[in-house]
């Protein structure tokens, strides 16, 4: 009884990880006033397998300049739990894709990608894309409720 509960539990998450996912739905997190109004998130397909990029795009108006020493920061929870996170340097990033801070206030859309290392739940996740500015200030807050994998291939422990 006991193999056929496993063999039950490997054969749904096999089935859930080779799901072709629907497109994420994001929405503002903020809990005070932030530096980008009206800012939309939107991630280039869907989410990334462990090793590839994930790449995203952040519409609004941004009421300050983006300065150097902004942070970037993704967060992807568990069933509450912290399964992976990344942390890096929001004007580096920018630079990758082609912008140079300081990036004058106004209304803007840019599109980046990072490298996120971490393995992705997928159901009963929440992933949470928050960047603040140099000067301490958030810039924006989006998350999405359910994050599905696209088609990763498992490879089997030795």
């Amino acid at each position: 009884m006991k193999s056929t509960a496993i063999i039950a539990a490997v054969a749904t998450a096999l089935l859930a990880v080779s799901t072709k996912a629907a497109p994420l739905v994001w929405s503002d997190c903020s809990t005070g006033p932030t530096q980008v109004t009206d800012a939309t998130f939107k991630m280039d397909g869907e989410w990334s397998c462990l090793g590839e990029k994930v790449c995203g795009t952040l519409t609004g108006n941004f009421t300050s300049p983006l300065i150097e020493g902004s942070q970037l920061s993704v967060e992807v929870r568990y069933l509450g739990r912290l399964t992976g996170s990344y942390r890096g340097d929001l004007c580096a990033i920018l630079k990758e894709s082609g912008y140079n801070c300081p990036i004058p206030a106004g209304p803007k859309t840019l599109h980046a990608c990072i490298n996120y290392n971490a393995t992705v739940p997928n159901i009963n996740t929440v992933a949470t894309v928050q960047a603040r500015n140099g000067d301490g200030y958030t810039l924006f807050c989006q998350k999405t409720p359910a994050v599905m994998n696209k088609n990763c291939t498992l490879t089997p422990n030795p």
